[in-house]
């Protein structure tokens, strides 16, 4: 639980460094790791800690510095540190811990996760840029006994990814023997790189009865035309590759399509995405070149350099995004950049839990190195695939190399974000897995690229409330998106250590969580399942005109409508309607004259939800209902559309909360209100439990605790914020859950806001209040305030606890410009 923060509170904050971007901040610790994104006034706040000064000095001097008074300053410095406690980046006790030790000190060998079967070498092409020299002639591979036997000896060292790449793996006639024997063992996933060439005949029949879900393609195509791509791959690759991806998408398959990037293409990898797209791909892999092979003959298939790398990736992402595509490299390093902080990437999982068979039996720690003899870890013709794992001297010492004692890594800022770049590109430029990356200052400029970009797109999420307190943009950690696990997590000591992937094959879903929840409540449509993210059921009174299959299938933690106050002739608008019983329990409130819309992303249960809706319009006698699809950060609805949103237990479940409050305020009419239902915690929950999908299902994953739930409404631009009822729903690991209902209000602030003369005097029972914008309202004085802050006192929640007056006030005036004649940022809201 967040430490309370009180006068006499001092803050420390970890050395960190501070890079600047227009108005934003970018704070990064190395050592956690962990960074914020922050404004210049937060920054300035933070730079003020050091371990010494007070709360109450700190506000003291924000007060002085900013121009406001006492309690504007107080609410400012409370919000911000309270948010970057919460974020762990700054703590009330001193954080000293030993350093780091590496991570063969934390991590041991555990299970072989993923193999990389190099099934042949032999290729139906002799491409010029092939790191490893494949051609018609290449080494053809073990026989289909040796490779079935390698696969037994992964699967019992607990191998659940295996991928398939050569040469040209649909080359072997036993190719699919080899797949469906992978296939069988339960939950193993197989990615199989090819040029997709000959997907025709017998192999397009065999591959029809595939399993798409379990078997995904990675197919190479260099270049968006033919002249460019024939050049490296050769003449009539472009039209083979171009119908061997329309035959898999055919029949069923979402090919990832992969592009080796070198100076003659790097110009060209916008029109890559576009052709993507034409063909009806979904994801884009994009591939550094490794110095190796036959590209070494060529400049042109040389590396660009860094400036080129950086505005080719940053027009991709641009077209991916205006298309609907995924960019794996981009998705990738933003799931390791949004990770958990204080999480450290340290070098590869080659020969953690990666290793690669070879054609020749041999093994080597990945299969961007695979073939060169210094670097064989062994034959698994002559030891077992588990004796190689565990004893080879070279997998050992591979395993002891750290982040921390690579030259030019050890004191860079990011070393732990990026986790030491690629083994495989510092082995082949340098000739030692610790030598430098050729690619780092590329990877710096990426990073901090997508650092700022991710801070400018929250800054963004802002609505115009006249909210103008320092914030925490974004943080490390931020919006939690399920996603598969992460390569060798492990804690030792304090510290906690994650691996990356080979650079080779980066597959993502980055729509994990939402599709984890679209299938958990899809399944809970059909199948009602009792007590599901129900701490409270729903009242029976006044519910006789709802069928009663709806009732089976309500999910939620309290029924928001009940506390809503809707009246007759009001819009109601209810986020994640599920089978439509709030809806439908609102559609009697408001009647004939009002309106009620119900959104959800889950398709079976937006058929439960319209197979119910005309039995309930029969039942009522008018229909005022629908159903939209939509997720809850892109309401399909328009600006100042609804007088009140409800959302049951559902807003736990988004990955962007943030940007579903922003949402929600767009589409509330100016003094709308929002009730909702929801789970929050008491403290803020570990990473394990984040992850869990069952968990995340029942509402318990995805919860804030209750100062980030108000936190997050308030930087939305809601005010009058109260809990209307909180009950402790359960306990899960030690961890305490609430069912709470929260309601509050909106209000865009007026350009014509100005001084007219108008006091507002507070009525009691408390002896003074403070409002969002820091206004100070002693009990029973009059406060000048602007035409703003007195429409708001005048409407809910506040209408009764103040009383409006025109002109000379009749008790002691509030300090106020003489000669104002509108108000700015300092003098009002």
């Amino acid at each position: 639980m967040t430490e309370a923060i009180a006068n006499d509170s001092r803050f420390f904050v970890p050395l960190y460094r501070e890079i600047s971007r227009q108005n934003l901040r970018l704070l990064i610790d190395p050592e956690g790791p962990h960074w914020i994104a922050t404004d210049a006034q937060g920054a300035d706040l933070i730079r003020k800690l050091d371990g010494k000064t007070t709360f109450g000095d700190l506000v003291a001097t924000y007060a002085r510095e900013n121009g406001m008074d006492w309690a504007k300053a107080w609410l400012h410095c409370h919000s911000f540190f309270e948010e970057a406690l919460g974020k762990k980046f700054i703590s009330t006790q001193s954080q000293t811990k030993a350093p780091y030790p590496g991570r063969a000190e934390v991590l041991r060998p555990g299970r072989l996760s993923e193999l990389w079967l190099h099934v042949t070498n032999a290729c139906n092409l002799s491409c010029s840029h092939c790191l490893v020299s494949s051609s018609p002639s290449g080494i053809p591979g073990g026989d289909t006994a040796f490779w079935l036997n390698i696969i037994d000896q992964a699967q019992a060292l607990g191998t659940s990814r295996f991928y398939i790449t050569g040469g040209e793996p649909f080359l072997r006639d036993d190719i699919f023997e080899i797949i469906d024997h992978i296939l069988e063992i339960p939950k193993a996933e197989l990615i199989i790189l090819t040029n997709g060439m000959l997907f025709r005949g017998e192999h397009l029949k065999k591959l029809s009865l595939c399993d798409p879900n379990r078997l995904q393609l990675q197919i190479s195509l260099d270049g968006p035309t033919a002249e460019i791509n024939n050049a490296m791959r050769g003449n009539g690759t472009f039209d083979a590759t171009i119908r061997g991806i329309k035959e898999a998408i055919g029949l069923g398959f979402s090919p990832t399509l992969t592009t080796v990037v070198n100076r003659s293409n790097v110009a060209h990898l916008e029109d890559m995405v576009h052709l993507a797209s034409k063909l009806g791909i979904k994801n884009l892999h994009l591939l550094l070149s490794h110095h190796r092979g036959r590209a070494l003959e060529s400049d042109t298939l040389a590396p660009p350099s860094t400036a080129a790398l950086l505005e080719a990736f940053k027009r991709s992402k641009a077209a991916t995004d205006a298309l609907g595509l995924s960019f794996d490299n981009h998705d990738v390093l933003m799931g390791s950049l949004m990770g958990p902080s204080h999480l450290k990437v340290d070098l590869s999982n080659a020969a953690y839990e990666s290793l690669c068979v070879y054609a020749d039996a041999q093994v080597y720690p990945t299969a961007a190195l695979a073939g060169i003899p210094e670097l064989s870890l062994g034959s698994t013709l002559e030891k077992s695939l588990e004796a190689i794992w565990k004893n080879a001297p070279l997998a050992e010492s591979i395993r002891k190399a750290t982040v921390q004692n690579k030259a030019k890594c050890k004191d860079c800022y990011l070393k732990f974000l990026c986790g030491g770049g690629d083994i495989e590109h510092s082995y082949l430029y340098s000739g030692r897995f610790l030598g430098e990356d050729p690619f780092s200052d590329f990877y710096e400029a990426w990073i901090l690229d997508i650092l700022f970009s991710r801070a400018e797109a929250k800054a963004r999420q802002k609505t115009a409330s006249g909210y103008d307190r320092p914030v925490i943009f974004a943080a490390m950690g931020d919006d939690a998106v399920l996603d598969s696990p992460r390569p060798g997590v492990e804690t030792l000591g304090g510290f906690a250590v994650s691996l990356s992937r080979s650079a080779c094959v980066l597959s993502v879903d980055l729509d994990h969580s939402r599709r984890v929840v679209s299938d958990f409540y899809g399944d809970a449509a059909e199948t009602p399942q009792a007590a599901l993210c129900c701490p409270e059921g729903y009242p029976l009174d006044g519910s006789d005109h709802i069928p009663k299959e709806v009732l089976e299938i309500s999910y939620g933690c309290g029924s928001p409508v009940d506390l809503a106050g809707l009246k007759a002739g009001e819009i109601m608008v209810d986020l994640g309607s599920g089978g439509g019983i709030d809806c439908f329990i609102a559609a009697k409130k408001v009647g004939p004259r009002g309106r009620v819309v119900g959104i959800d992303m889950t398709d079976r249960m937006l058929r439960q939800a319209n197979a119910a809706r005309e039995i309930v319009a029969a039942n009522l006698g008018y229909a005022n209902v629908e159903f939209k699809k939509g997720y809850l950060e892109e309401i399909p609805l328009p600006d100042q559309f609804t007088d009140l949103v409800t959302s049951n237990c559902v807003i736990n479940l988004s990955p962007d909360k943030k940007q579903v409050f922003v949402e929600i305020w767009r589409v509330l009419k100016d003094f709308g209100r929002i009730v909702i239902s929801d789970t929050i915690t008491e403290q803020a929950l570990p990473e394990g439990m984040k992850a869990n999908p069952r968990l995340w299902g029942e509402c318990v994953s995805g919860a804030l605790t209750e100062k980030e739930y108000l936190a997050k409404l308030e930087q939305a631009g809601f005010y009058g914020l109260s809990i209307l009822k909180k009950t402790l729903w359960k306990e899960v690991e030690g961890y305490r859950f609430y069912s709470a209902v929260i309601r509050g209000y909106k209000f865009e602030k007026k350009a014509s806001c100005n001084y007219v003369g108008q006091w507002a005097t507070y009525l009691g029972p408390m002896q003074a209040v403070v409002d969002e914008e820091g206004h100070l309202f002693p009990r029973n004085q009059a406060v000048q305030v602007c035409t703003d802050t007195a429409a708001k006192l005048q409407k809910p929640p506040y209408q009764q606890a103040f009383v409006i007056t025109q002109g000379e006030a009749s008790v002691i005036k509030a300090k106020a410009s003489e000669d104002a004649d509108s108000c700015s940022s300092t003098d009002c809201c």
